[in-house]
Protein backbone atom coordinates (compact mmCIF):
# COMPACT_ATOMS: atom_id res chain seq x y z
CA UNK A 1 0.00 0.00 0.00
CA UNK A 2 1.60 3.25 -1.11
CA UNK A 3 2.14 5.95 1.48
CA UNK A 4 2.63 3.81 4.59
CA UNK A 5 6.41 3.59 4.37
CA UNK A 6 8.03 5.31 7.35
CA UNK A 7 4.78 5.80 9.27
CA UNK A 8 4.53 5.08 12.99
CA UNK A 9 1.58 2.75 13.51
CA UNK A 10 0.17 1.63 16.86
CA UNK A 11 -1.94 -1.53 16.99
CA UNK A 12 -3.80 -1.94 20.26
CA UNK A 13 -4.65 -5.60 20.63
CA UNK A 14 -2.06 -6.61 18.06
CA UNK A 15 -0.63 -9.64 19.81
CA UNK A 16 -2.78 -12.27 18.11
CA UNK A 17 -5.47 -12.98 15.55
CA UNK A 18 -6.73 -10.12 13.41
CA UNK A 19 -4.64 -7.56 15.29
CA UNK A 20 -1.46 -9.49 14.64
CA UNK A 21 -2.30 -9.75 10.94
CA UNK A 22 -2.88 -5.99 10.83
CA UNK A 23 0.44 -5.28 12.52
CA UNK A 24 2.22 -7.63 10.12
CA UNK A 25 0.62 -6.03 7.07
CA UNK A 26 1.41 -2.48 8.17
CA UNK A 27 5.04 -3.46 8.77
CA UNK A 28 5.11 -5.17 5.38
CA UNK A 29 4.18 -1.86 3.78
CA UNK A 30 7.07 -0.13 5.56
CA UNK A 31 5.49 1.22 8.72
CA UNK A 32 7.18 0.96 12.08
CA UNK A 33 4.65 -0.87 14.23
CA UNK A 34 4.12 -0.66 17.98
CA UNK A 35 2.06 -3.59 19.25
CA UNK A 36 0.23 -3.11 22.54
CA UNK A 37 -1.46 -5.84 24.59
CA UNK A 38 -1.85 -6.98 28.19
CA UNK A 39 0.04 -10.23 27.58
CA UNK A 40 3.76 -9.55 27.24
CA UNK A 41 4.56 -12.92 25.70
CA UNK A 42 2.07 -12.28 22.90
CA UNK A 43 3.10 -8.78 21.89
CA UNK A 44 6.78 -9.59 22.18
CA UNK A 45 6.39 -12.73 20.05
CA UNK A 46 4.34 -10.86 17.44
CA UNK A 47 6.94 -8.09 17.25
CA UNK A 48 9.76 -10.61 16.95
CA UNK A 49 8.00 -12.43 14.10
CA UNK A 50 7.62 -9.14 12.24
CA UNK A 51 11.30 -8.36 12.74
CA UNK A 52 12.22 -11.81 11.41
CA UNK A 53 10.24 -10.94 8.28
CA UNK A 54 12.35 -7.80 7.88
CA UNK A 55 9.89 -5.32 9.37
CA UNK A 56 10.27 -2.82 12.21
CA UNK A 57 8.23 -3.61 15.30
CA UNK A 58 8.17 -3.05 19.03
CA UNK A 59 5.97 -4.71 21.64
CA UNK A 60 4.80 -2.78 24.71
CA UNK A 61 2.45 -3.63 27.55
CA UNK A 62 -0.97 -2.00 27.27
CA UNK A 63 -4.07 -2.52 29.40
CA UNK A 64 -6.68 -0.58 27.45
CA UNK A 65 -9.11 -0.47 30.38
CA UNK A 66 -6.59 1.24 32.66
CA UNK A 67 -6.14 4.98 32.11
CA UNK A 68 -2.67 5.00 33.67
CA UNK A 69 -1.54 2.09 31.50
CA UNK A 70 -2.79 3.83 28.35
CA UNK A 71 -1.03 7.07 29.32
CA UNK A 72 2.21 5.20 30.09
CA UNK A 73 2.04 3.30 26.80
CA UNK A 74 1.56 6.49 24.78
CA UNK A 75 4.40 8.18 26.68
CA UNK A 76 6.69 5.30 25.70
CA UNK A 77 5.66 5.68 22.06
CA UNK A 78 6.41 9.40 22.33
CA UNK A 79 9.85 8.67 23.75
CA UNK A 80 10.66 6.06 21.10
CA UNK A 81 9.29 7.75 17.98
CA UNK A 82 7.91 11.20 18.79
CA UNK A 83 4.67 10.75 16.83
CA UNK A 84 1.75 8.45 15.98
CA UNK A 85 0.61 8.44 12.37
CA UNK A 86 -1.78 5.50 12.57
CA UNK A 87 -3.77 3.97 15.42
CA UNK A 88 -5.64 0.70 14.99
CA UNK A 89 -7.89 -0.22 17.90
CA UNK A 90 -8.31 -3.99 17.71
CA UNK A 91 -8.62 -4.96 21.38
CA UNK A 92 -11.83 -6.83 22.04
CA UNK A 93 -13.59 -9.57 23.94
CA UNK A 94 -16.94 -11.34 23.90
CA UNK A 95 -19.09 -13.32 26.32
CA UNK A 96 -21.99 -15.26 24.82
CA UNK A 97 -24.70 -15.22 27.50
CA UNK A 98 -28.50 -14.94 27.24
CA UNK A 99 -29.58 -11.36 27.90
CA UNK A 100 -31.64 -12.28 30.98
CA UNK A 101 -28.62 -14.04 32.51
CA UNK A 102 -25.98 -11.42 31.79
CA UNK A 103 -24.25 -10.27 34.96
CA UNK A 104 -23.11 -6.73 35.60
CA UNK A 105 -19.56 -8.04 35.94
CA UNK A 106 -19.62 -9.72 32.53
CA UNK A 107 -21.25 -6.67 30.95
CA UNK A 108 -18.62 -4.35 32.41
CA UNK A 109 -15.77 -6.54 31.18
CA UNK A 110 -17.02 -6.57 27.59
CA UNK A 111 -17.80 -2.85 27.62
CA UNK A 112 -14.52 -2.07 29.36
CA UNK A 113 -12.35 -3.61 26.66
CA UNK A 114 -14.48 -3.00 23.58
CA UNK A 115 -15.71 0.54 24.26
CA UNK A 116 -14.03 2.16 27.27
CA UNK A 117 -10.66 0.94 26.03
CA UNK A 118 -11.32 2.48 22.64
CA UNK A 119 -12.26 5.76 24.31
CA UNK A 120 -9.08 5.89 26.40
CA UNK A 121 -6.76 4.81 23.59
CA UNK A 122 -8.28 6.93 20.82
CA UNK A 123 -8.35 9.98 23.08
CA UNK A 124 -4.65 9.76 23.88
CA UNK A 125 -3.63 9.06 20.29
CA UNK A 126 -6.04 11.70 18.98
CA UNK A 127 -4.52 14.43 21.13
CA UNK A 128 -1.13 13.66 19.63
CA UNK A 129 -2.47 13.56 16.09
CA UNK A 130 -4.22 16.91 16.55
CA UNK A 131 -0.97 18.44 17.82
CA UNK A 132 1.07 17.07 14.92
CA UNK A 133 -1.48 18.07 12.28
CA UNK A 134 -3.04 14.79 11.23
CA UNK A 135 -3.29 11.04 11.45
CA UNK A 136 -5.52 8.06 10.78
CA UNK A 137 -7.48 6.03 13.33
CA UNK A 138 -9.16 2.75 12.43
CA UNK A 139 -11.36 0.94 14.95
CA UNK A 140 -12.15 -2.73 14.46
CA UNK A 141 -15.87 -3.11 14.95
CA UNK A 142 -17.94 -6.10 13.80
CA UNK A 143 -20.81 -7.09 11.59
CA UNK A 144 -22.65 -7.37 14.92
CA UNK A 145 -22.40 -3.59 15.06
CA UNK A 146 -25.13 -3.70 12.43
CA UNK A 147 -27.21 -6.83 12.99
CA UNK A 148 -28.44 -8.72 16.04
CA UNK A 149 -27.83 -12.35 16.95
CA UNK A 150 -28.79 -14.15 20.18
CA UNK A 151 -26.66 -14.20 23.32
CA UNK A 152 -24.42 -11.28 22.31
CA UNK A 153 -26.14 -8.28 23.89
CA UNK A 154 -23.03 -6.72 25.43
CA UNK A 155 -20.83 -7.42 22.43
CA UNK A 156 -23.34 -6.02 19.94
CA UNK A 157 -23.99 -2.97 22.11
CA UNK A 158 -20.28 -2.27 22.55
CA UNK A 159 -19.43 -2.69 18.88
CA UNK A 160 -22.44 -0.64 17.78
CA UNK A 161 -21.36 2.04 20.21
CA UNK A 162 -17.83 1.90 18.83
CA UNK A 163 -19.06 2.78 15.35
CA UNK A 164 -21.00 5.77 16.68
CA UNK A 165 -18.04 6.87 18.80
CA UNK A 166 -15.76 6.62 15.77
CA UNK A 167 -18.17 8.73 13.71
CA UNK A 168 -18.20 11.44 16.37
CA UNK A 169 -14.40 11.50 16.43
CA UNK A 170 -14.40 11.83 12.64
CA UNK A 171 -16.69 14.86 12.92
CA UNK A 172 -14.80 16.51 15.78
CA UNK A 173 -11.27 15.88 14.53
CA UNK A 174 -11.68 16.15 10.76
CA UNK A 175 -10.69 19.82 10.81
CA UNK A 176 -7.36 18.85 12.37
CA UNK A 177 -6.55 16.42 9.58
CA UNK A 178 -7.40 13.34 11.65
CA UNK A 179 -9.43 10.69 9.84
CA UNK A 180 -11.39 8.08 11.79
CA UNK A 181 -12.92 5.00 10.17
CA UNK A 182 -14.08 1.49 11.04
CA UNK A 183 -13.61 -1.98 9.64
CA UNK A 184 -16.38 -4.47 10.41
CA UNK A 185 -15.15 -8.06 10.02
CA UNK A 186 -17.55 -10.90 9.46
CA UNK A 187 -16.72 -14.54 10.13
CA UNK A 188 -12.93 -14.60 9.98
CA UNK A 189 -10.86 -17.74 10.56
CA UNK A 190 -8.39 -17.35 13.42
CA UNK A 191 -6.61 -19.78 15.72
CA UNK A 192 -9.06 -18.93 18.50
CA UNK A 193 -12.18 -19.93 16.59
CA UNK A 194 -10.76 -22.65 14.33
CA UNK A 195 -12.43 -25.48 16.26
CA UNK A 196 -15.84 -23.83 16.10
CA UNK A 197 -15.49 -23.18 12.39
CA UNK A 198 -14.85 -26.88 11.79
CA UNK A 199 -18.27 -27.84 13.16
CA UNK A 200 -20.42 -28.86 10.20
CA UNK A 201 -23.64 -27.32 11.53
CA UNK A 202 -21.93 -24.00 12.19
CA UNK A 203 -20.21 -23.95 8.81
CA UNK A 204 -23.43 -24.75 6.98
CA UNK A 205 -25.39 -22.07 8.85
CA UNK A 206 -22.82 -19.32 8.28
CA UNK A 207 -21.74 -20.16 4.77
CA UNK A 208 -25.34 -20.53 3.69
CA UNK A 209 -25.83 -16.84 4.55
CA UNK A 210 -22.51 -15.65 3.10
CA UNK A 211 -22.83 -14.82 -0.62
CA UNK A 212 -19.15 -15.52 -1.28
CA UNK A 213 -19.55 -18.97 0.29
CA UNK A 214 -16.45 -18.98 2.49
CA UNK A 215 -14.98 -17.62 5.70
CA UNK A 216 -12.64 -14.66 5.61
CA UNK A 217 -8.93 -14.54 6.35
CA UNK A 218 -7.19 -12.24 8.79
CA UNK A 219 -5.01 -10.87 5.97
CA UNK A 220 -8.14 -9.67 4.16
CA UNK A 221 -9.18 -7.60 7.17
CA UNK A 222 -5.62 -6.29 7.41
CA UNK A 223 -5.63 -5.07 3.81
CA UNK A 224 -8.81 -3.06 4.40
CA UNK A 225 -7.19 -1.46 7.44
CA UNK A 226 -4.04 -0.62 5.50
CA UNK A 227 -6.12 1.02 2.79
CA UNK A 228 -7.92 3.24 5.32
CA UNK A 229 -4.60 4.09 6.99
CA UNK A 230 -3.00 5.10 3.71
CA UNK A 231 -3.18 8.29 1.60
CA UNK A 232 -5.32 6.30 -0.86
CA UNK A 233 -8.18 6.92 1.61
CA UNK A 234 -7.31 10.58 2.15
CA UNK A 235 -10.92 11.79 1.76
CA UNK A 236 -12.58 8.93 3.64
CA UNK A 237 -13.59 9.57 7.23
CA UNK A 238 -16.52 8.53 9.40
CA UNK A 239 -17.05 5.42 7.28
CA UNK A 240 -17.09 1.70 7.88
CA UNK A 241 -16.01 -1.08 5.55
CA UNK A 242 -17.55 -4.53 6.04
CA UNK A 243 -15.12 -7.36 5.36
CA UNK A 244 -17.64 -10.17 5.45
CA UNK A 245 -18.06 -11.77 2.04
CA UNK A 246 -21.41 -10.05 1.55
CA UNK A 247 -22.98 -11.36 4.79
CA UNK A 248 -24.36 -7.96 5.85
CA UNK A 249 -25.70 -7.17 2.40
CA UNK A 250 -27.69 -10.38 2.41
CA UNK A 251 -29.11 -9.75 5.88
CA UNK A 252 -30.03 -6.17 5.11
CA UNK A 253 -31.99 -7.30 2.07
CA UNK A 254 -34.10 -9.83 3.97
CA UNK A 255 -37.72 -8.80 4.61
CA UNK A 256 -39.59 -10.85 7.19
CA UNK A 257 -43.35 -11.05 6.49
Amino acid sequence: MRGLNGKIAVVAGGGRGIGKAIATALAGYGSTVVIGSRTESQHQAAAEQIRQLGGAAQGLTLDVQNEESVASFMAQVDELYGRIDVLVYCAGTNKRIPAESYTAEAWDEVMGINLKGAFLTCKEAGKRMIAQGGGSIITITSMLSHIATPNQSAYSASKGGLIQYSKVLAVEWGGYGVRVNCVSPGYIETDLNAANFKREAFRDAVLGKTPMGRFGETAEVAEAVCFLASPAASFISGAYIPVDGGFLAGHQNVVML
